[in-house]
């Protein structure tokens, strides 16, 4: 039986000064909305499945419409459309927030099915539930707990130089994204102990009997007391491999995130 397929994301849009010019006078009162989809367009996607050693980004220069319009996002929204419909599950960074709505949007913007609700693990969104960090940006948490960084991009002068067909910059965009992607990867695994959601792995093989960490698969872990319900009561484990825990009774071999 395959594994669930787990994918990290993460996207770059560029403005749509044609769009942005019809509300112009709200976006100066709201520079949040600078970021909405009907007033940018997609510019690239960085993605990988989780535990895979390959990082793809698809750009939206890939396309020979974009040499006519920076802003004709079509092809690549079609592209990230056709990944994410074979995923069982998803890793973003402020995507809830963000890069799930936005690609949502464009793709019924563009006469795309809607994605169904996956499983959705946000970093940003598990780092301020559970952590007390000065920024929860993906740059500042992957410094403190992975040791990495995002790619020093030089600020917005990227977009501008991107925005001009200058194809060293270019590659210097796509790089920057797949980094992110990489970095994504990395602070998840840190922060792996706090998540929830993502499909159980200990039911990849329908064959096995032997019980498996939920979310790393691995079955090197060790009795840590029980945990009690109002109705129940179960055994707590913990995962060596990914420092998880999980619970079991002896009635349901199926295990359960805490």
């Amino acid at each position: 039986m395959a594994k669930a397929k787990i994918l990290l994301f993460d996207i770059e849009t560029i403005p749509d000064m044609n769009e942005a010019m019809k509300v112009w006078c709200q976006l100066g009162l709201f520079p949040g909305r600078t970021m909405k989809a009907t007033v940018t367009s997609l510019l690239c996607v960085g993605y990988k499945e989780l535990g895979s050693k390959r990082t793809y980004c698809i750009n939206a220069w890939d396309f020979d419409s974009w040499g006519k319009d920076i802003n004709d996002d079509y092809k690549i929204t079609k592209a990230i459309h056709e990944v994410l419909q074979e995923a069982d599950g998803v890793i973003t960074h402020n995507g809830k927030r963000f890069d799930w709505k936005y690609l949502q949007t464009k793709f019924m913007m563009h006469g795309l099915d809607p994605l169904p609700k996956l499983p959705h693990v946000d970093t940003c969104a598990v780092a301020r539930s559970n952590l007390f960090m000065f920024s929860n940006r993906l740059d500042y948490l992957g410094e403190y707990f992975v040791k990495d960084r995002k790619l020093e991009n030089g600020g917005w002068d990227l977009w501008v130089k991107v925005s001009k067909r200058i194809k060293k910059y270019q590659k210097i965009m796509e790089k920057y994204c797949k980094q992110d992607v990489d970095l994504l990867e990395k602070l998840y695994m840190k922060l792996r102990p706090f998540t929830k959601g993502l499909p159980n792995r200990s039911i990849d093989d329908e064959s096995s009997f032997e019980i498996v960490c939920p979310k790393c698969g691995s079955a090197d872990h060790q009795s840590k007391g029980w945990r009690y319900t109002s109705t129940r009561k179960y055994q707590r484990r913990f995962c060596k491999s990914c420092r998880s825990y999980f619970s079991t009774n002896s009635k349901d071999r199926n295990p359960k995130e805490l």
